[in-house]
């Protein structure tokens, strides 16, 4: 411990050696410049920006909010003319909706959305489905997010590769692979 010390005399230098609200911030934006902001890259930094304005309950730049290309809407909701909005264009070939027997069906208007929709509805029931506009794969833009059509999927499939494995099994592969 120090001789002389001055409980008083501390305080009250701590006292002058307080912040005021714009001193603290340059302070803690010193501190961010130096420290934080040199070991993020881009994506990180717009990531941290937009944590940041969230946890101030601010809204963040909208240059640094990354455009959501995955959106998720109800059956009864879905319309062609939002697939064709959410792409920014109807396909050659149609859209590519899923089945529970793993096959597709390839939409090319409302009234083959409406006949796909009906079929999954009286299954499923209003399931949710998601649009992804920058998925790579056709068969995977538009997915049905249900729980029941999901397992119903990888049933018939885990089913579909047992009855392909036991014909290759017999030795029946003409035309399997």
């Amino acid at each position: 411990m120090q001789d002389n010390f001055d409980l008083y005399e501390y305080k009250n230098t701590l006292r002058e050696q307080s912040l005021n609200g714009v001193d603290a911030s340059t302070k803690v934006l010193e501190f961010l410049r130096s420290k934080i902001y040199p070991k993020l890259n881009d994506d990180e930094m717009d990531t941290f920006v937009v944590e940041m304005a969230n946890h101030f309950d601010m809204t963040p730049p909208s240059y640094r909010l990354k455009e959501d290309s995955q959106q998720t809407i109800s059956l009864d909701d879905l319309t062609f003319d939002i697939l064709v909005q959410s792409f920014g264009e109807k396909p050659m070939f149609g859209f590519n909706v899923p089945n529970a027997n793993d096959s597709s069906n390839s939409i090319h208007d409302q009234d083959g959305l409406d006949r796909w929709s009906n079929s999954i509805r009286n299954k499923y029931g209003n399931v949710n489905i998601r649009i992804d506009s920058e998925s790579s794969s056709p068969w995977e833009k538009i997915q049905i997010i249900d729980d029941q059509f999901i397992k119903d999927k990888e049933d018939y499939s885990d089913s579909k590769g047992r009855y392909l494995d036991s014909e290759r099994k017999a030795g029946r592969t003409d035309g399997l692979d």
